[in-house]
């Protein structure tokens, strides 16, 4: 069974939410129509946008919407087409590196050991994932990333890499490292906090082929963890023209576009 997916997504108060599903929807569906699409959510701190969609106090103008414990599924008005959205949360570990918990509503505090996060996401049947992002692979940081590489397994944790990898920008030396140790590297498009990155959303992401038919798409990630399926990265990364913009642009609004308060 195949999807295609973006595996990391944020969600501010800036965006136009039925812009940035729509597009995601069409920029996947460009991969292949005919293929399943999901979007993981990695809310940060004080977003809690998944929790409000689901009880309709975020109302979308362009979806209708079907909801159960596990995924929210976003059907377009206009063409009927489905999307499926997954809740889950980007953490702020004491080492200063991003840990995402995708696949699942818990909330996990900032500031735990990045261990100690990787470990309660899986008590949380939650997919926890090293999301690769500009300066933090390096250096002290980096050293962190490689000993969480050496003391887990790929089945406990996945690799993330994101659009803002420049093009060009050869497969960092701990991804490499962490492909060669068997670890499943899925993509995602990590838009920034300003009006118009929803644009990115579906520019990069993954297609993920599994073994076994039938699944749901949050089982489809968990299959990467058992080693039962494969992730293909699709899609483009930004320039690295393209990514000096949008890094000063995010440090221009800084501020202005605060998360959306749950109410």
């Amino acid at each position: 069974m195949t999807f295609l997916a973006d595996t990391h997504l944020h969600l501010y108060s800036c965006y136009n939410l039925d812009c940035a599903f729509s597009g995601l929807l069409d920029r996947l569906a460009a991969e292949d129509a005919q293929i399943p699409c999901f979007g993981c959510l990695a809310e940060r701190a004080g977003c809690n946008f998944y929790a409000q969609i689901q009880a309709g106090k975020i109302v979308l103008r362009d979806f209708s919407l079907q909801s159960d414990s596990r995924q929210l599924i976003l059907q377009r008005t206009s063409d009927g087409r489905q999307l499926t959205l997954l809740p889950g949360r980007q953490i702020v570990a004491a080492e200063r590196i991003e840990v995402l918990a995708l696949c699942t509503d818990a909330l996990f505090a900032d500031g735990l050991p990045a261990a100690e996060l990787i470990k309660a996401i899986r008590e949380q049947n939650g997919v926890p994932v090293l999301p690769w992002s500009p300066g933090k692979w390096f250096f002290q940081r980096g050293k962190v990333i490689d000993q969480l590489l050496r003391r887990f397994s790929p089945q406990d944790v996945l690799i993330g890499d994101v659009s803002l990898r420049p093009q060009g920008w050869p497969l960092p030396l701990l991804m490499r490292k962490a492909k060669r140790l068997g670890y499943q590297i899925i993509s995602g498009s990590d838009p920034l906090p300003f009006s118009g990155e929803e644009a990115q959303f579906g520019k990069f992401g993954s297609r993920i082929i599994c073994a076994e038919t039938g699944l749901s798409p949050d089982d489809a990630l968990r299959s990467l963890l058992r080693g039962e399926g494969d992730a293909i990265s699709i899609g483009i990364r930004s320039t690295f023209l393209e990514l000096l913009r949008r890094l000063r642009y995010n440090q221009v609004s800084k501020g202005q576009n605060l998360p959306e308060q749950s109410t």
